[in-house]
């Protein structure tokens, strides 16, 4: 081979690799089934096939521009993914708006449940900012722990952003083209969620059970859902309250059109919405609101 084809060879495998989204100089991290112990950092691009475990005394931090793949193996034939990011100690995973990081499929014509989940499990630490998380079962998913979400973007999942039994602060997101945007079982949460974006799921907000209403889910846009904007849980008889939330209409029957509640099964409780905005909301105003930031 002549200087002139090694070098064009050269440049066509790196406009094949930028074009492919992976990062020169930066080898590719490979990990099946592992546990994280210590403090480690990830950069560039991340292979996943299997379950990697941020254990109790681990510490997780993701870069900027980092991109996090799971192959979608399925060895159990339950038509989910089996590969998964389980956090039980620290996970900082701060991106920007020109680099966030990207937690999606490694299949070349990606679906839903390729992978199982960003989970959160009793976890010490948690603070996601800037993150994409696609063509999961659960985007996210948190249980038993203080979370911190903002400015990030759950798509293309089965369930977007799910949750139970936390201390969550969530603001500045987009929740898009799910089959659920946003699902919950309350159990006892502290939770705040204002100035997200959710609509275009199949079902915008579904509360399964065990909600008592003290979930403050409010200032957010909660539109163009295609089912229904809230669902209410075959387990769910007590009511829930949505105040202070744009619904994409004005009129009170029209919004409550889009609730499935005791109105269409009289076992549930019922969803209300006092005080609808006028309008929607600009997620970016979330710093600045008075109030906002716990």
């Amino acid at each position: 081979m002549d200087s002139l084809t090694a070098t064009c060879s050269v440049l066509l495998a790196a406009v094949t690799c930028l074009l492919a989204g992976c990062t020169l100089g930066v080898p590719a991290i490979k990990l099946e089934d592992s546990v994280i112990e210590g403090e480690v950092t990830w950069s560039g691009e991340v292979h996943i096939d299997g379950i990697v475990t941020v254990k109790k005394n681990g510490r997780l931090v993701i870069e900027a521009g980092t991109r996090v793949l799971f192959e979608p193996r399925d060895e159990d034939g339950d038509g989910i993914g089996d590969a998964e990011l389980l956090v039980e100690g620290s996970l900082v995973a701060r991106g920007t708006a020109e680099a966030p990081i990207l937690f999606t499929s490694a299949a070349m014509q990606p679906k839903p449940s390729d992978w199982k989940y960003l989970y959160l499990d009793f976890a010490r630490e948690a603070d996601l900012d800037y993150i994409v998380s696609e063509y999961a079962y659960s985007g996210l998913q948190i249980h038993f722990c203080k979370a911190r979400v903002t400015n990030s973007v759950f798509r293309h999942n089965v369930d977007g952003l799910r949750f139970s039994t936390v201390n969550l602060f969530a603001a500045g997101n987009h929740l898009h083209d799910n089959r659920h945007g946003l699902r919950y079982e309350e159990r006892g949460s502290e939770v705040v969620l204002h100035h997200n974006d959710i609509r275009e799921n199949e079902i915008g907000v579904f509360v399964v059970t065990r909600s008592v209403d003290n979930a403050q889910i409010e200032l957010n846009n909660i539109t163009d859902n295609r089912q229904y904007n809230v669902k209410l849980g075959w387990q769910q008889p007590d009511d829930v309250t949505l105040p202070n939330n744009w619904w994409g209409r004005l009129s009170p029957g029209a919004i409550t059109e889009t609730f499935f509640d005791q109105r269409i099964d009289a076992s549930l409780g019922r969803v209300s919405a006092p005080n609808p905005l006028t309008g929607p909301v600009k997620l970016s105003d979330w710093q600045t609101d008075e109030g906002a930031t716990p």
